[in-house]
């Protein structure tokens, strides 16, 4: 055995070696698909190697292999070298990052500078080689993630190109005609607070409070679930709708979807308008807020959380019922750990219980059979990055050190930060668009050195630490030049573990573990850590799994028929979202009035969507709306602003109220001309129906709108549609639709 350091230092020197050599040639990262040893990352023949901190080489080379559609653009050829990536851009002005291992510090250099080469001639983010202009959620997720850190100026004016004429955040183009379909625009929120804590700029603060706070109540109007306090909308980027949702549900039920990631992101909101307020003194405001996000944390444990699993729910869905899908999604499980909405307990269960592959953690578990990969059969790098974050936080010793080997070996391998990846053979290629240079890929590789080697996380105080240097990545580091409102720091640290062991800053040893956000100047900061693991957690690193496929059902008469779904085990039979009975039939009496849906359960346990939900309601009653020339009313925003149906309610109970409408400004994946009224009782607003894209120009293409559960009283009742300032859509020019039916359905 050694006696100590110097002795080892001698020995390694007598054989022609060093200390740092012999670093590089320890494995950090082993699976059963690839080896990460030293400053190289070898996969089966393939070999990616750092050979300074300014070049990688690479041999990879991958084939399309999956059935997905190819939209790769063909008039667009990314200036990047598949063999050989050399620094070419002056990156001198950001923070410069040395450790021992050369390939950590090659791939932090290479993802430098993609950050500067996504910087526009305007000065804002570019989303990436394929996707111009600045993006919501895209811009919001990579200045969260790092951009914040390193070029705020560029960062505020990424966020202000994201707010509208009405001051309020935009929320891009998307399903159905984007907001109120899409909700997570208050990603927004997130990345703006980011930049204040890294700033401390009180005009900025000034400048994006009235837009959170008209954002955010705009959203509680619109988007809230009084039933269950959770958030309406689809799921925080998993856009896709087929990908991530069962074909059957229109963009209205999207909407209607109750989500783990979009309530989560409207939670963490709440939490940091509050805190505004706070520091505007405005501390009526700061309560009201607190306690709407006290109470939205407590639905999300209450709905989403799945104890049989230790894990959230992708979502609650359906129409007239909503039914919990148990299926892990890693943005909610990342930001459930990372935002404490989970307790110290769950936050172990769910590092340990979230399902990884070798190549990396899925956007969720299990994956769908009949969708090609793009967030379905996917890893993405910025996802990817905020469950690393979250691992970190748990103290998942070897969820952290997978987290940082999934991003590194990608970016590695392709010699550049691409969006996505095919997560069951690690292939670059078989993915509908893939673009190199994708800013929350580049954010996200970024953030390994600051937030995770320096634990390094910006509060309204100052800079917190708190490093995690996995053991087989122990080194001594150093990032130099981290410019922090009037301070430049040098920040050292030494060892591995999670847990500090001496902080000081200019030589002075502090507990406190943060870098005051007063202190101007040149300073030093360094760090030991106690060279200890930190106690042991598994991780589930399993193979790719599939859920079943989704029955098709029918109802006739009073029997329930679907067809038999391939390697089922058994079906559950849903009456108003509740479980009915389990069979092996494919048949089953129906008599009671309700909805009706049906689950596959597979051998492998997974449980697949529910079929289509059937409607067998006894009291259903439907009103015409048409105009004197008996043709459907057109509501526009000059035009019809108020539409008034009388109904006659012959029995007390709980409606469902929902409209027959048409609406061609859009197709229903793009564009932002959803249309949106309130939605009055007798002069009393109970909510809002939405009349989201069914088709460009496709006036004669009829659906339902979301419905609305209301308790009536027997007898004549007023319904009425209400345009008004607070359901402005994203287009704000047009906000149109036909309708042509008012229906009611007791419950």
């Amino acid at each position: 055995m050694y006696k100590n350091r110097k002795h080892l230092i001698a020995v390694l020197a007598i054989a022609g070696l060093s200390l740092p050599a012999l670093l590089q040639a320890q494995t950090h990262y082993q699976n059963s698909a690839y080896k990460w040893k030293g400053n190289e990352f070898v996969q089966g023949k393939f070999r990616a190697r750092a050979t300074s901190p300014t070049d990688i080489y690479s041999n990879y080379k991958d084939e399309w292999t999956s059935a997905a559609p190819n939209f790769m653009p063909a008039d667009i050829v990314p200036d990047i070298n598949r063999e050989h990536w050399h620094l070419r851009r002056d990156i001198s002005h950001l923070p410069h990052y040395t450790s021992s291992n050369i390939m950590e510090n090659a791939l932090y250099n290479m993802s430098l500078e993609e950050s500067e080469l996504a910087i526009e001639p305007d000065s804002t983010y570019r989303t990436g080689i394929y996707w111009g202009g600045v993006w919501t959620r895209d811009v919001s997720y990579s200045i969260l993630h790092s951009l914040a850190q390193l070029s705020p100026e560029v960062s505020k004016r990424s966020l202000l190109a994201k707010i509208n004429p009405n001051n309020r955040i935009i929320q891009d183009t998307g399903t159905g005609g984007a907001w109120p379909c899409s909700t997570d625009r208050t990603t927004w929120v997130l990345a703006a607070w980011e930049v204040y804590k890294v700033t401390g700029d009180a005009e900025w603060l000034d400048r994006i409070l009235p837009v959170v706070r008209n954002t955010v109540e705009d959203d509680r109007t619109v988007a809230f679930d009084p039933e269950t306090g959770l958030m309406r909308g689809e799921t925080s980027w998993l856009d896709w709708r087929e990908q991530e949702y069962p074909t059957w549900m229109q963009p209205a039920d999207i909407y209607q979807s109750l989500c783990m990631g979009t309530t989560a992101v409207h939670y963490r909101s709440l939490r940091i308008l509050a805190e505004m307020c706070r520091i505007k003194g405005i501390d009526s405001w700061a309560k009201k807020y607190d306690g709407w996000a006290d109470s939205m944390r407590t639905a999300m444990n209450r709905h989403l959380w799945m104890e049989d699993k230790g894990l959230y729910a992708i979502y609650l869905y359906g129409r007239e019922n909503m039914v919990k899908h148990p299926q892990m999604e890693i943005l909610g499980e990342a930001f459930a750990i990372l935002w404490d909405i989970a307790d110290k307990q769950q936050q172990r269960r769910i590092s340990e219980a979230m399902v990884s592959e070798a190549f990396g953690t899925p956007d969720f578990y299990p994956n769908l059979a009949d969708q090609y990969p793009y967030h379905n059969d996917a890893m993405w790098p910025f996802t990817q990055g905020y469950w690393l974050k979250a691992q970190a936080k748990a103290g998942n010793e070897q969820g952290v050190l997978h987290g940082i080997s999934s991003i590194y070996r990608l970016a590695a391998m392709t010699l550049t930060n691409l969006e996505n990846m095919v997560i069951y053979d690690g292939k670059e290629k078989g993915l509908p668009i893939n673009s190199p240079r994708q800013l929350w890929s580049v954010s996200a590789n970024i953030s390994i050195v600051p937030n995770i080697y320096f634990g390094m996380s910006y509060e309204t105080d100052g800079i917190h630490f708190n490093p995690f240097v996995p053991k087989t990545l122990r080194a001594t580091r150093r990032l130099q030049n981290v410019r922090y409102r009037d301070a430049v720091l040098d920040i050292s640290i030494t060892g591995y573990g999670n847990t500090l062991r001496s902080f000081a800053i200019d030589g002075k040893e502090t507990d406190t573990h943060v870098f005051p956000a007063n202190l101007s100047g040149s300073h030093t900061i360094t760090m030991v850590l106690d060279n200890k693991q930190p106690a042991a957690m598994k991780m589930t690193l399993l193979d790719n799994a599939y859920q079943p496929l989704t029955p098709e059902a029918s109802i006739s008469g009073n029997t329930l028929r679907w067809k038999a779904v391939k390697g089922t085990k058994e079906y559950i039979v849903l009456c108003n979202g509740k479980e009915l009975t389990r069979t092996t039939s494919t048949e089953q009496a129906v008599n009671a009035s309700g909805e009706y849906a049906v689950i596959a359960v597979g051998t492998n346990g997974w449980h697949s969507y529910m079929s289509e939900p059937l409607r067998h309601y006894a009291d259903v009653l439907t009103y015409p709306v048409r105009t004197r020339q008996d043709t459907p009313v057109r509501i526009t925003r000059n035009s019809n602003i108020l539409v008034t149906v009388a109904v006659d309610v012959p029995t007390d109970g709980m409606y469902a109220i929902d409209w027959h409408y048409a609406n061609g400004n859009g197709p229903v994946n793009t564009e932002n001309k959803c249309a949106i009224r309130l939605l009055d009782i007798d002069g009393k607003t109970q909510g809002v129906s939405i009349f989201p894209h069914r088709g460009t120009g496709e006036w004669g293409n009829w659906g339902w709108s979301n419905s609305r559960h209301v308790r009536l009283t027997a007898g004549r009742h007023t319904v009425s549609l209400v345009f008004d300032n607070v359901v402005e859509n994203m287009n704000i020019t047009t906000n149109e639709a036909l309708i042509d039916m008012l229906r009611l359905t007791r419950l």
